[in-house]
């Protein structure tokens, strides 16, 4: 009898950070619903998946969607300065796997940002310029929710992202020859499958408003947070 190994690549995930699974997924969820929402209203661009407007840059520097060129890499811009800041902010501060209490409280923090865009943008009619402004606003407050979620540090599920879970999700299946724990798996599965689901609803939701998606998207990210709080500050209790 042939043994079969399992691919050595994958390492099983921390207990800690197998508990926060299902927060990841939904904050996966809620980035789906934030990305379909912003690229619809915001003049196509994305305000969570950079890779889309790195693509979005090249095609306007050859001459094609150049009406995007700006504003893909004013989202860029804010994306990075979000995610420099929170982790310029964060050294020093040791990452808790699955009970990170810097990372929820910077969940609730981009939830307000977030939720605050909502708002303007349901209570107002933002020219063009302002529309640029929500635009690096969300964008900044994605590059702070990615940071937090690397230092929560669910294997397959960096919540603004889904390129890596598809690749491992088709390279690692049984027909390949690997073999994995189910729940590699189904991490990879859930984290693409949040994506998609969230996207179809921030679509949805556009039949109303633009900011019906974002603040859907605040909505579940706050709570997210507010839950991370208390999970962190019970396990600060525990005796070690």
């Amino acid at each position: 009898m042939t043994a079969r190994v399992a691919d050595a690549s994958v390492a099983p995930a921390p207990l800690e950070a197998t508990s926060a699974l299902v927060p990841m997924l939904l904050v996966t969820f809620g980035t789906g619903v934030l990305d379909a929402a912003t690229y619809l209203g915001l003049h196509g661009v994305f305000t969570a998946n950079m890779t889309g407007n790195v693509i979005f840059i090249g095609l306007g520097v050859a001459g094609f969607e150049t009406q995007v060129l700006l504003r893909a890499g004013l989202a860029l811009a804010g994306f990075m300065v979000g995610a420099a800041v929170v982790g310029r902010v964060a050294r020093g501060r040791p990452a808790q796997r699955g009970a990170d209490a810097f990372a929820s409280w910077t969940f609730v923090t981009v939830a307000l940002v977030i939720g605050a865009t909502a708002v303007l943008l349901s209570a107002i009619d933002l020219p063009v310029s302002g529309l640029d402004a929500v635009t690096v606003a969300i964008s900044a407050a994605m590059g702070a929710q990615a940071v937090a979620a690397r230092r929560i540090g669910v294997p397959d599920v960096p919540t603004v992202v889904v390129t890596a879970a598809i690749v491992g999700l088709s390279a690692d299946h049984r027909w390949s020859g690997r073999t994995h724990d189910r729940a590699v798996l189904f991490r990879r599965a859930g984290a693409v499958a949040a994506m998609l689901v969230g996207a179809l609803v921030g679509a949805l939701l556009m039949r109303w408003h633009v900011g019906a998606g974002v603040g859907t998207s605040a909505l579940i990210l706050f709570a997210i947070g507010l839950h991370g709080v208390r999970v962190a500050r019970r396990a600060r209790r525990l005796p070690s």
